[in-house]
């Protein structure tokens, strides 16, 4: 009886560990310079930034994407967020991720929170949105992100 109870243990761990091994794959996308494009609508905002960011704010950036960014958010490099990226669920087309710890906001007292999900097309295209929470100094401001991703090439430039 122990020996039957024992395998039923070992055999509902390895479950366990089998399925979160395959809730988390890597995106299936190309490694190398991806050009990004990033626009930001934001809401609740404090009447005295409403002018700031009435329209949306598009930015454009080259990110390198490497193998071991595949298990994490792989355009976080170059965006200028410096989030710490923690991946909730990963197939090899869509990703879910929370960043934390985002240095966009903090100048102004802010501290970002953001929650998003990534979905590649194909190994060279991909699309991505994320709500950004900015809370800080009483306030509290809503954003919506949208990003589009090209790949480039399987190099990047020197750092």
């Amino acid at each position: 009886m122990r020996k039957r109870l024992l395998v039923v243990a070992i055999c509902s761990a390895a479950s366990v560990v089998l399925a979160a091994a395959a809730q988390f794959q890597p995106l299936n996308v190309k490694t190398g310079l991806w050009h990004m494009t990033k626009a930001i609508t934001w809401t609740d905002v404090p009447p005295q930034m409403a002018a700031m960011k009435a329209a949306p704010q598009t930015t454009t950036y080259n990110s390198c994407v490497t193998t071991k960014d595949l298990n994490t958010n792989p355009w976080a490099n170059g965006s200028g967020d410096n989030c710490t990226w923690t991946v909730l669920n990963s197939t090899s087309t869509d990703m879910e991720v929370r960043g934390i710890g985002c240095e966009f906001g903090k100048n102004s007292g802010m501290a970002a929170e953001i929650h998003g999900q990534i979905h590649v097309m194909d190994s060279e295209n991909g699309t991505g949105s994320m709500t950004v929470t900015l809370t800080g100094n009483g306030q509290t401001m809503h954003g919506l992100a949208k990003y589009a991703g090209k790949w480039i090439s399987a190099s990047c430039p020197a750092q």
